[in-house]
Parts: C-alpha cells; structure tokens; sequence
C-alpha cells in the first residue's frame, strides 16, 4: 500500500496554517517502529487482541489531542486516522505515568500524529503502539510539560 500524506494535507484537516519556514509539499514518511515527535514516543508492542480492541474508540474525523501544551499555550500533539479506521484508548492518569494511551493501526490504515508547531507530522503503519510522553527530574520525577 502506498500512501502519500504531505504535512499541508495534515495541517489542513484542522484548519491550521503552515507556518513560513516549513514546506507544505514535504512528503511524511509512514513508519511501523519505534520513532519520536518531539516529546510523544511510539513504541511498538503486541498487536491488540478482540478483548483489547472492544476498550478503544475509533479515532473522529477532526483527530483527538492526545497531549496539549501546557507551557506555549495553542500547540498541541493531534491523532488523526489518515486512511481507514484508527483506535485510540487513552491511559489512566496516574501519577508518575508517562502512559498517554495505546493506538491500533489495523492492516490498510494509516494514521498521523500532527504537531501543530514545530515537529511537523508522523505517519504510523499497522500495528499496536504504547504512546507515552518524556519523563524529566526536577523537584519530583514528571512528565514533561509541552
């Protein structure tokens, strides 16, 4: 299956302009292993069972914030399904966690992880992926504020 999805089509979908020094035609690269955006990790894990998948909703049409800024305002880490379904559970939140959630790309589909500043967008092949966010030391161990 090939897919092109360029960062404008992914920006596009919520209405946000791109900003002047990134390029709108730049193709994103869909990846099944592990990869970074900025402080949101996507790890693979084993693939969701019928069990499993009866706890997850379908991703909407205008994507879910899966983590928000909370130090620059108005940027945020978008969840999109790019072709086909998408599931999404989010994780509890527990103190000291850097759960965020599980995704589940069935076979065919493809799904985007959009930020809406500065590190553009991430395309997630088939599979199950463990979202989790950075932990930093500071007074307390913490997840990273964005």
């Amino acid at each position: 299956m090939t897919t092109t999805i360029t960062y404008g089509d992914a920006l596009g979908k919520h209405g946000i302009a791109l900003p002047p020094d990134l390029l709108a035609d730049v193709e994103i690269p869909v990846l099944a292993g592990p990869q970074c955006q900025g402080d949101v990790g996507i790890w693979p894990r084993p693939r969701a069972g019928a069990a499993e998948l009866t706890t997850m909703t379908e991703v909407p049409a205008d994507g879910i914030v899966i983590v928000r800024g909370e130090t620059t305002g108005g940027n945020a880490h978008i969840l999109d399904a790019a072709t086909g379904p998408v599931l999404w559970v989010a994780a509890p939140a527990e103190p000291g966690s850097i759960d965020l959630g599980v995704l589940h790309v069935p076979d065919g589909s493809v799904a985007l992880l959009t930020h809406t500043d500065e590190h553009g967008s991430t395309g997630i092949g088939p599979g199950t992926y463990r979202l989790t966010g950075k932990r930093e030391q500071a007074d307390e161990i913490r997840r990273v504020a964005d």
